[in-house]
């Protein structure tokens, strides 16, 4: 069954999503909310997080990826202590900065169409700001393998928050750990799972075939008929990938 609570961090309410308890924290992607990761509150269990100034989450200043990771590590520390961390494209950015910043909270990483570094086309930024609609179908066009229900909620929820979606775009523009992959300065070493759409045009599963190259405790799968909002493209399929790998990292 799917619950909510709030807690309290820095005097402000952050909304959180929940299910059976499992220690697994989910994070949304950019303008989205808790809700992206329903149905694998449903079907998987753990704790989804409205990001500040995200769904029913108080108001909070944000300047970058790190400012999220903050709320993100508090948040753990309140509901299971410590979790496998997931996040979905800027979730999966932040997920990487909890894991660095914070590794006392992060048992494991599930990164999903996400990436070491995260350019951002410029024209979408700038049509975020003149023409939001424009922007937002775009944006769709690439995230989606085909349109329909899940395109149309994602769709009303970028709208609705045009100024949020740019802002969290911008800040996943800003996010640039390429060369400290490459160079060994980060070393990932909690069990890892990456999940790519196939036909993702946002975060290419080069994407995703970078962190493979790149973490040693890792395994890839692409899922095929998806794109970037694999989650919600292939539930199912997603659901039954991410609970293996959980049956086994919680085991330990």
């Amino acid at each position: 069954m799917v619950g909510r609570f709030s807690l309290r961090i820095d005097g402000r309410e952050i909304s959180i999503l929940s299910g059976e308890k499992r220690d697994i924290f989910y994070i949304h992607s950019s303008g989205s909310d808790a809700g992206q990761w329903e149905y694998q509150i449903e079907g998987v269990g753990g704790y989804a997080i409205d990001l500040p100034n995200h769904g029913r989450s108080d108001y909070a200043e944000i300047n970058s990826i790190d400012d999220y990771a903050y709320y993100v590590s508090q948040a753990i520390k309140q509901t299971c202590n410590r979790a496998v961390v997931a996040g979905h494209s800027l979730g999966g950015a932040v997920a990487q900065k909890v894991y660095l910043d914070y590794p006392e909270t992060c048992t494991g990483l599930v990164l999903v169409g996400t990436g070491a570094r995260l350019r951002v086309l410029p024209e979408i930024l700038e049509n975020l700001r003149t023409a939001p609609e424009k922007a937002i179908d775009r944006i769709l066009e690439m995230g989606f393998y085909r349109k329909g229900l899940e395109y149309e909620r994602v769709r009303e929820k970028y709208l609705k928050n045009p100024d949020i979606l740019l802002l969290d775009l911008s800040l996943c523009d800003k996010f640039d750990l390429l060369e400290d992959y490459r160079n060994g300065k980060i070393e990932v070493d909690v069990p890892t799972l990456i999940i790519a759409g196939k036909e993702d045009r946002l975060t290419p599963v080069k994407y995703a075939e970078f962190f493979k190259n790149h973490i040693p405790n890792s395994e890839l799968v692409v899922v095929e008929g998806a794109s970037h909002m694999v989650m919600l493209e292939k539930p199912e399929k997603f659901n039954s990938i991410l609970d293996s790998f959980l049956n086994r990292v919680l085991s330990r």
